[in-house]
């Protein structure tokens, strides 16, 4: 289970039935696609605004991820093998979220562009 935007929701159901493949297909084909990028990728999307300070104390952000748009869950089903993998590529660049890693490699991946399909 990973949680999606509803735009690149969409975008992956769309683009699932243009092509008759699984969203676990999808992401497998985003993934191998984006690997070589996935470091500037992630690092991109997770731009951190500078730190502030109130005086004596560094400003405390919370841990919780802010997101522009509502998320909603998507389900795959990589077998253990594919997801050891997933889990060690979401380790090495995007601290071990699995759903940011495939989020990223989804929104390079998937065309953009008019979607057809209702959330």
């Amino acid at each position: 289970m990973i949680y999606l935007s509803v735009s690149l929701r969409s975008r992956l159901r769309d683009y699932a039935k243009s092509t008759s493949r699984s969203h676990t297909q999808i992401v497998f084909d985003a993934l191998n696609a984006t690997h070589h990028r996935l470091a500037e990728l992630a690092a991109a999307s997770s731009k951190q605004p500078a730190e502030q300070s109130d005086g004596l104390f560094v400003v405390q952000r919370s841990t919780r991820q802010l997101h522009e748009e509502d998320q909603v869950q998507v389900s795959i089903r990589p077998n253990p093998t594919n997801l050891a993998v997933i889990d060690r590529l979401a380790e090495q660049h995007t601290s071990g979220n699995r759903t940011a890693l495939i989020a990223v490699a989804l929104d390079e991946y998937l065309p953009r562009g008019v979607t057809g399909g209702a959330a």
